[in-house]
């Protein structure tokens, strides 16, 4: 599968927070290719809840959702444990959803953390269950949901500008660090 120079993908990250936060913030670029960033969207979620899913479906099902090709996530879990259904964003969207993680993520200690700290621990865990197993790509890991795990690779090499993550999730990634140290 070949994709143009500007396919249109969307990176959403979430910003650094405290132990005190009640709430995280979700950054979402959506860029055209690795170099033209059309649109920075933020949405609140609830610190280790359960919103995550549909505020990532609201900034995805904005203006530029017709020409998003890709949803790429900085892995599954955001503000905490607030996991994003990845394959419910794909049910709904029909857009590929691939998630990103710097590192192959230990499903036993999200398991172990899960079970001491939450609750709601069997729901989270049955979703962080449900989704495909995260693979070795170059020097990351990835989970796709709607794309074969080839063609998440090739449109990974061609939304990265100088990183090893695609343009859209870094941009994120530094918006959200710049809002750690508002004051």
């Amino acid at each position: 599968m070949g994709y143009k120079d500007e396919i249109g993908v969307i990176g959403i990250d979430d910003a650094p927070f405290n132990k005190f936060d009640k709430e995280a913030l979700i950054v979402g670029t959506y860029m055209r290719g690795n170099k033209l960033v059309d649109e920075i969207s933020f949405k609140k979620i609830e610190k280790d809840g359960f919103d995550s899913t549909e505020k990532i479906l609201k900034i995805v099902k904005d203006k530029h959702f017709t020409k998003i090709n890709a949803i790429f996530l900085d892995g599954v879990t955001f503000g905490g444990f607030n996991i994003a259904d990845i394959v419910k964003i794909y049910n709904e969207t029909k857009i590929p959803v691939i998630a990103v993680m710097e590192k192959e993520p230990d499903l036993l200690k999200m398991k172990s953390a899960l079970k001491k700290y939450f609750f709601d621990f069997p729901e989270k865990i049955e979703m962080l269950e449900s989704f495909p197993k995260p693979e070795p790509f170059e020097n990351i890991f990835i989970q796709c949901i709607g794309i074969s795990f080839e063609d998440a690779c090739k449109l990974i090499k061609k939304t990265r500008l100088r990183s090893k993550i695609p343009e859209c999730l870094r941009i994120s990634h530094l918006v959200g660090r710049g809002f750690l140290n508002m004051e």
